[in-house]
């Protein structure tokens, strides 16, 4: 933290440290409102994987919603591919899908 004077907004330098966070996965049933979570030390596809395999043991042969941001992990190829061998586990990316790479076929932006 940067010290800060009188009428100016706490800052951080660049190389901030992160100490004392966690990661926290979770699933929410939305016909029942259970949720499913695991709290993870680090946020690597290894601990994500863990984290579909504990859903994919919770909810067996059900169909399998997923919003998830586009974060690195969420990309790795064995994220992929487990989500290829997985084909009742559907994935969507609302920042993905409202992004500027998402090309011709993002949703024009309405202005008021």
């Amino acid at each position: 933290m940067l010290p800060t004077q009188p009428g100016q907004i706490e800052r951080r330098t660049h190389d901030d440290k992160r100490h004392g966070t966690t990661t926290l996965f979770a699933a929410l049933e939305i016909a029942t409102g259970q949720v499913t979570a695991a709290v993870k030390p680090q946020h690597r596809h290894q601990e994500f994987l863990s984290f579909l395999r504990q859903i994919d043991r919770t909810y067996p042969d059900r169909e399998l919603h997923l919003v998830m941001d586009n974060y690195a992990t969420h990309t790795k190829a064995e994220v992929r591919d487990w989500l290829d061998n997985h084909p009742n586990t559907h994935v969507s990316s609302p920042l993905r899908e409202h992004s500027h790479e998402a090309g011709p076929q993002a949703p024009a932006c309405e202005t008021r």
